[in-house]
């Protein structure tokens, strides 16, 4: 893939594909092509942060460090995905650890070049802060799955996760185990929801992968599982 391309590809999705024409024309003038090899880390926790990086075309697998037990998976990333914004605006190391897992292709935006933009085009950070603002949404989401008691819920607030910020996606290379380590459950646990899940119609799932039947239907039950948890709080404090 030639470097226009993928520029014309990446302002199709994702962040970019929400955010004035001359605004993406100006941010993307700078960027350059990199290629990564199936697992081949893009960058770790706490490295420089020296970029911009947008997904094209391929899947990115998202790490967390999880103290004593190492790094644990949090995300699936789809082409339109942005990683950097944080580590931009805030002048810091990587937060997280991303590693491509099949040949991908992004676009790299270097610090420099947005920080000359915003120069001539204050507005410039209003737009990268919501990037910030998706990322921030996304981790609250994982705070809060990760937080509840109910095994159910923290698998559809993970599902919700990967189809709300992989631009609607609703087909994702993952396999079971992968979902449990992102919903921080046991893969037994995730098992049974996910079977619960599947005879309910709300997924599909075969040998290393899934699809979103109906994201509607989807995000509905999670408000049903939530508002059931809510009226019995309220009957235990009655």
């Amino acid at each position: 893939m030639e470097l226009n391309h993928a520029r014309r590809r990446i302002r199709e999705v994702g962040w970019l594909r929400q955010l004035p024409g001359p605004f993406c024309t100006a941010f993307l003038a700078g960027s350059h092509l990199r290629r990564c090899a199936a697992g081949q880390p893009l960058f770790h926790r706490n490295d420089p942060a020296p970029d911009f990086l947008g997904l094209v075309d391929g899947l990115l697998y998202i790490y967390s460090e999880a103290g004593d037990e190492g790094s644990r998976l949090i995300f699936v990333a789809h082409p339109g995905w942005w990683a950097g914004s944080i580590a931009i605006v805030g002048g810091t190391e990587r937060r997280c650890t991303v590693v491509a897992q099949a040949p991908s292709i992004l676009l790299s935006v270097p610090r420099m070049h947005v920080e000359a933009l915003a120069r001539r085009d204050t507005s410039a950070w209003r737009h990268v802060a919501a990037n910030v603002a998706q990322q921030y949404d996304s981790l609250s989401l994982l705070l809060l799955a990760h937080s509840h008691p109910d095994p159910r819920v923290r698998l559809l607030i993970s599902l919700v996760r990967l189809h709300r910020f992989n631009d609607g996606a609703t087909v994702f290379q993952v396999t079971q185990s992968e979902l449990a380590e992102m919903a921080g459950l046991s893969r037994n646990s995730a098992n049974r929801a996910m079977r619960q899940f599947a005879a309910d119609g709300l997924i599909e799932t075969g040998y290393g992968w899934l699809r979103i039947v109906d994201p509607v239907a989807m995000t509905a039950a999670l408000g049903q599982l939530r508002a059931l948890e809510s009226g019995s709080e309220r009957r235990r404090v009655g």
